[in-house]
C-alpha cells in the first residue's frame, strides 16, 4: 500500500513539473504626461529570448494579432487608435506560410488619451499570441488598470 501511494506521489510531482506553464512575455502599463491633459498610455511587453508577439494588423490565416480593448470612461477621450513599435517590417512567416509582423525584445505599444482629471483609472484587456520557431501558445487575455497622472 505504502509503495501505491508514494509512486502515486511521484507520478504527481513529475506531472506538476513537466505540466509548468510557459509565460514567455511579461506586460506592464505605465502612463506619462505629454503636456496639459493630454497623456501618452505605455503597454510595455518583455519577451523572452526566442519568442515573439504579432502587430494589431489582422491577417488572413495568420496568427491572433494583439489587440487591446477599453473599459469606457466619459472621462478618457481617445486620440487616435494604439500605435505599434514601427521597428519591424512584415517578414515571411513558415509557420503561417503568411507575412507577418513580430515584436521581439521590448517592444512599446502606445496610446494618447486627452484627460482632465489626474489620478482617472483606464482599464480595459489586451489580447496576444505568442510563438517560437517551433510552436504557438494559445492566445492569451489579461486585464489592465492604469492610474493616469
Amino acid at each position: 500500500m505504502r509503495t501505491i501511494f508514494f509512486s502515486l506521489i511521484l507520478f504527481v510531482s513529475f506531472n506538476g513539473l513537466n505540466a509548468q506553464k510557459l509565460d514567455p512575455v511579461k506586460w506592464s502599463f505605465s502612463s506619462e504626461k505629454v503636456n496639459e491633459n493630454v497623456y501618452k498610455i505605455n503597454f510595455t511587453a518583455e519577451i523572452e529570448k526566442g519568442w515573439n508577439i504579432y502587430s494589431q494588423k489582422k491577417v488572413e490565416n495568420g496568427p491572433i494579432p494583439t489587440s487591446f480593448q477599453f473599459v469606457q470612461n466619459r472621462d478618457i477621450k481617445f486620440i487616435d487608435s494604439v500605435i505599434e513599435p514601427e521597428e519591424n517590417e512584415p517578414i515571411f512567416d513558415e509557420m503561417f506560410e503568411v507575412e507577418v509582423t513580430k515584436f521581439k525584445g521590448k517592444p512599446v505599444f502606445y496610446q494618447i488619451v486627452f484627460c482632465e482629471k489626474g489620478g482617472t483609472k483606464l482599464k480595459g484587456e489586451l489580447t496576444y499570441m505568442c510563438c517560437d520557431d517551433s510552436k504557438c501558445l494559445p492566445p492569451k487575455t489579461i486585464d489592465f488598470e492604469i492610474v493616469i497622472h
